[in-house]
Order: C-alpha cells, then structure tokens, then sequence
C-alpha cells in the first residue's frame, strides 16, 4: 500500500513539474514568434527531385515538379494535409525509370496558387479539379497515388471517375464513405471528434498554435529521424503568408460536410481497378486496421493490401525503401483488369456535392425555387438536397 501512494504522488509530482516547465515555454516570446525564413532551403530546388513546372487547370495555376519522360504512363501523386509535392520526392526518384512522375501542388499548398473561392477544396471539386489535370498533360489515365487527404481524393476519383485511373495506391487512410460508417457505428475516438471540432471552430487559433514553437508540430509530423533539410523545407512551405490557413480551409469545407445526412447521389456502375493500400498500425483518424479493413476489401475489388511497420502518417518519407518495394511489386503484377458491360452487375448509388460558388450556402425561400442560369448541375444549392428513404452508399464506396 506504501509503495502504491509513494508511486501516485510520484506521478503526480512529475505531472506537476511538466506543466510548470511547459508554462515558463508558454510565457516566452520565442516559444509564439518563429524563426524568419526568407530563402528557401536548397533541397526544395535541387535537380535531383525533378523539374518545377506549372499549368493552369479551372483558372488556377497549379505547380507541379516531374521526373521521367512524358511519353511514358502517368504516375499522379496526391499529398496529404499539411503537406505538398516534396513529400513525394523519393517516389518519384525511384518510378522515374518506368513512368512519367508528377507530384502535384494542390491549390493552395506549395507554390500552386490558391483558388478564388474556398468550395474549391470541397471533396468532388479537387475531384474533377484532377481529372482535368491529367487531360491537360496530355493523358486520358494515370496510376494514381495518394497519402491522407491525398487518399481521400484518390478513392473519391476512383469512383466517380474509374476511367481515369489504370491502377492506383492509397497510403494510410481509407476512403470518406468508410470513415462515415465507422463514424455512424461509434468506432471513431472521441478524441479525435474533439481535435477536429476543435480545428473547425477555433477561428484562426489552431494556425497561431501550429507557428509555435517555430513550427515544432512538422518535427512531430516527420518524426525524430527527419533530416535537418526536410524540417527546413516544411517550415519554410508552411512559414509563407496564408499557407496553414489554407489547408484549415480544405479541412474545414470537408469536414463541415461530414456529418450531414442530406446528400446528392449519381448513380454509376462499380469499377474493377486493380488496387494496393499501405496501411500502419494507426491512421490519423485514430482508427486501426481491424476496425476498416474488412470494410475497405468489400467496398473496393480487386484490392491488395500491405502492413508497414514503424511509420507514421507520412510512411512513404518515413520508409521510403519498404514503401517503393511494395508499390514497385504491384506494378509488376501482371494483373488483368476485368471486363464488364453496362448491363451487368449491381448500382451503387455514390453522392456527388459538386457546389456553385453562387449560391452554396444560400437558402432558397421555395423547395422548387429555380436557381440562376450559370448554376452547375447537380449543385450543392439547398433547394438540390433531398433524402433518399432506401439505404445508399456515401460518398466514396
């Protein structure tokens, strides 16, 4: 009995003294003013990672850096949140030999220009926002490759556009139609509902509390084996005026949309595209591999699907070696995509939210309201949104 109260107050003493020393932090100066960096650092500008280009697709000009020879396959990679092209680079290195590699900036992120409205980050906008991309590379397909919320695009594409994808690989996060049923099931921690309540509502709080401690929240992202030139490159992206204020943008437009039950669906026949997912013991949702998984090979056929080992949320940076062999040994399969025609097979009823910066948002004094004349169709106005009473499937299955 001794021993137990001699280790509670133990325990509580060291609790005691962590705070107190997290407080002296708090109330220096440095600890809230980062460091200046008006230069980028010169990895994010060596030829070795490949050639910075840029393209404008839906009147936004967008930086890319590729590698490889454009008349081979596209090979597309899609970033996370926060994160942008160079996450990629030792991906790039390394398919460069067989595909043409392009890691994308998305609107906002990097040195792609932000767009003018921000439902440009809602989930089927940088959907469609893609699938141009690769129309103005000149390609009708590519094999495409994603990590986070570059996973959440991907699947999405994946779905709603399965002739642009060949083959894909998604990295450590499934798709937003099996997080809303995990979500609907109870399985998400609340923790984690808590943090993202948080970084919805907080105004600009969340951005001022990533700049502290000159951006300390990128050496926990890349973990303590990180390269001084890697943190250097994050903090200098993320350090330039708006930068974490728009990946709190692309957040809050997806997440907003996350627990709505009035949705819009297009109906659409299931693809069959050879795929592989990387999955770690945890994803950034909290959630781990035997809570989704078995969801995740139902919903998506043919579907292989790998472990790694000692990663964190960025695993392609982490284990760039692990992650290219897995990924190299899926491209070599000699994998034959199944045919079928358009009469065969069961529908699946897939939500679409394709929004007009017009009028989103706007209610409309009458349910049959006629909206303006340059309103897109299928619209994510409110006189567009109803309920289908049959079970369907959302968004992204």
């Amino acid at each position: 009995m001794d021993q137990l109260a001699f280790g509670c107050v133990r325990r509580a003493a060291l609790v005691c003294v962590a705070f107190f020393l997290r407080l002296i932090r708090w109330l220096q100066v440095s600890y809230w003013v980062p460091n200046a960096r008006p230069h980028p650092p010169d990895t994010l500008n060596h030829s070795k990672w490949g050639t910075h280009r840029y393209i404008t697709v839906h009147n936004i000009k967008l930086h890319y850096v590729e590698q490889g020879s454009s008349s081979k396959p596209l090979m597309l990679f899609l970033h996370g949140l926060p994160d942008f092209w160079y996450s990629w680079r030792y991906q790039m290195h390394e398919f460069s030999k067989d595909y043409w590699t392009v890691a994308l900036d998305l609107p906002g992120f990097g040195r792609s220009e932000p767009p003018a409205h921000s439902v440009t980050y809602k989930l089927s906008n940088l959907a469609r926002l893609v699938c141009s991309l690769i129309t103005a590379l000149g390609k009708s397909e590519c094999v495409l490759v994603g990590n986070g919320a570059g996973s959440i695009i991907g699947w999405h594409i994946v779905n709603q556009y399965p002739d642009r994808v060949s083959r894909y690989v998604m990295l450590g996060m499934s798709s937003e139609a099996i997080l809303q049923q995990l979500y609907q099931r109870g399985a998400i921690p609340l923790a984690t509902l808590l943090k993202s309540a948080f970084l919805l509502y907080a105004g600009e709080l969340p951005v001022l509390l990533a700049r502290t401690d000159d951006y300390a929240m990128f050496n926990k992202l890349l973990g303590p084996d990180a390269k001084p030139q890697d943190l250097e490159a994050y903090k200098y992206t993320f350090a330039q005026p708006a930068a974490l204020g728009h990946a709190l943008t692309a957040f809050r437009e997806n997440f907003a949309d996350f627990f709505l039950e009035e949705y819009e669906y297009r109906v659409r026949k299931p693809a069959n595209i050879p795929g592989l997912f990387l999955f770690q013991e945890e994803d950034c949702f909290g959630q781990t591999p035997e809570e989704y998984m078995g969801l995740l090979t139902d919903a998506y056929e043919p579907l292989e699907t790998r472990f790694v080992a000692r990663v964190g949320r960025f695993m392609h940076q982490d284990d760039p070696k692990t992650v290219n062999k897995l990924i190299g040994e899926f491209l070599g399969m000699n994998v034959t995509r199944p045919k079928r025609s358009l009469g065969d097979g069961p529908e699946k009823q897939v939500i679409v939210k394709e929004v007009c910066g017009n009028c989103h948002g706007n209610a409309h004094r009458k349910p049959a309201e006629a909206h303006h004349e340059k309103c897109v169709e299928n619209c994510d106005g409110q006189a567009h949104r109803y309920v289908f009473e049959k079970v369907r499937i959302p968004i992204c299955s």
